[in-house]
């Protein structure tokens, strides 16, 4: 059995995560980014087309791997205050862990399709909560979802003041709790 490695566009959009989290959309370079997953430039119009859709298909792809890990985050026997208090913790520590993600995410240019990708997780757990009563009625799932995911990149872009405001941990939990206590009862 033979094994085969990655796809051509695999290999495209990890050399653009690189290059687009580094350079942002304008300063990013077709030919640095064909040169660094080994293809040929043309290749890279031929699967998608132009610089932009390119782009656009990097912050999907960094949405959609966030997304999924969030999913990944432990959440069995907790009551919805709690798995909702562990998935905004997680988020904060997924995009801590992450620093090409999270710098292409605070660098994203656009129309910011990919944010709904992204806090899906949250959102859901938020509309699940609802529907059995644990938060607020009032609160949208999808614009406090966005909100936790604004925080979190909010740390991140303005590094050199948050970082002087104490530890990573403590901005995580402060968070957390502003955005748990609102939408809980």
């Amino acid at each position: 059995m033979t094994r085969r490695g990655p796809s051509s566009p695999d290999l495209i959009l990890a050399a653009a995560r690189k290059e687009f989290s580094t350079h942002g959309l304008a300063g990013a370079r077709t030919d640095a980014i064909a040169r660094r997953a080994g293809v040929n430039k043309q290749l890279l119009h031929y699967y998608f087309k132009t610089k932009t859709s390119l782009y656009h298909a990097t912050l999907e792809g960094a949405a959609t791997e966030l997304a999924a890990d969030l999913g990944r985050v432990p959440l069995v026997g907790l009551t919805a205050v709690e798995r909702l208090r562990r998935l905004i913790r997680g988020q904060f520590d997924l995009l801590a862990d992450r620093e090409e993600v999270t710098r292409l995410l605070v660098r994203s240019d656009g129309d910011g399709t990919w944010v709904g990708t992204a806090v899906m997780p949250v959102a859901r757990l938020l509309t699940e909560g609802q529907a059995t009563g644990f938060f607020r009625d009032d609160v949208d799932p999808l614009l406090h979802a966005r909100q936790a995911l604004l925080l979190h990149l909010g740390y991140f872009a303005l590094l050199p003041v948050t970082s002087t405001w104490g530890p990573r941990a403590a901005w995580r939990d402060r968070v957390t709790e502003l955005l748990v206590k609102g939408c809980t009862w």
